[in-house]
């Protein structure tokens, strides 16, 4: 299995990502900038081996939006723990009664 984070310092990654960029031409897909251009992993299936297709080439804004897009609808996806109910609960209501005093 490949570690991601040392994945990304190594010099094939950097390798990859040239080619990626450049086969896009040198652009962002969605919005055509220029710079700060970043390789987003559209599957890690081949992860510290990416074929053509595993990436698209996007710019940092765009990635961000992409990236937060993207892990909004999986954890949306995803049933309440029980640490997130409670934590709902406690932002919206106090969890002892005020007019009792000091708890």
């Amino acid at each position: 299995m490949v570690n991601y984070e040392k994945h990304l310092r190594s010099a094939a990654w950097r390798e990859i990502r040239q080619r990626a960029i450049a086969a896009a031409g040198h652009r962002c897909v969605l919005c055509a900038a220029t710079e700060q251009l970043e390789a987003h992993h559209r599957t890690y299936d081949n992860l510290g081996d990416e074929r053509d297709g595993d990436l698209t080439v996007l710019c940092h804004e765009c990635h961000e939006v992409v990236t937060s897009m993207l892990r909004a609808r999986r954890y949306a996806a995803k049933p309440a723990s029980y640490a997130n109910i409670v934590r709902s609960i406690a932002e919206t209501a106090p969890l002892f009664d005020p007019t009792e005093g000091d708890i």
